[in-house]
């Protein structure tokens, strides 16, 4: 069985482990004493902390390749130049302008395996990665970018958003 801390915390008050780093530990720790054996202790958003909802701003073919195409997305979050403002080459087709999308941002880690790292696609320099569902992990097999309902907000963690913001015990 898995238990949402959320979900526990509706029923019992953990507020005082839930503030602390090591209280869903302490919490699978103490199911475990009272003969409910804790298998395990995940958060729902590993692999997500460096992946907000950005939204299009214009999308346009790349000059070089045919099936990429360069979005320009708003971050909501100014630079250290000031800008909210980023490229980012796509293979996607699915997406257009005004869509909120998934971006992992450089440095991040996602569940799937794979590092973000600013690079040059093609001759086009890429700030990181617009994401489908399977690249977060939440999908095996997807279609394309994930898009967010038209109301999120930009610059938000998508961990946030999608209600990923968790900590699951696995319980035998």
């Amino acid at each position: 069985m898995k238990a949402s801390l959320k979900w526990l915390n509706e029923w019992v008050d953990l507020s005082d482990y839930l503030e602390r780093p090591t209280g869903a530990q302490e919490i699978a720790d103490l199911l475990t004493a009272r003969g409910l054996e804790a298998e395990g202790v995940y958060r729902q958003d590993q692999g997500l902390e460096k992946v907000i909802s950005v939204q299009i701003l214009e999308k346009k073919k790349h000059p070089e390749a045919d099936r990429l195409s360069i979005c320009t997305v708003n971050t909501g979050h100014k630079n250290a130049e000031g800008s909210s403002y980023l490229e980012i080459v796509c293979g996607a087709q699915n997406m257009k302008q005004g869509d909120i999308v998934c971006l992992a941002q450089i440095g991040a880690n996602l569940p799937n395996g794979m590092k973000i790292e600013k690079g040059k696609i093609r001759g086009v320099v890429s700030n990181g990665m617009l994401c489908s569902e399977t690249e977060l992990g939440l999908k095996d097999e997807s279609d394309g970018i994930l898009i967010l309902p038209e109301k999120t907000p930009v610059g938000w963690k998508v961990a946030d958003v999608l209600g990923l913001d968790d900590v699951i015990i696995e319980i035998k």
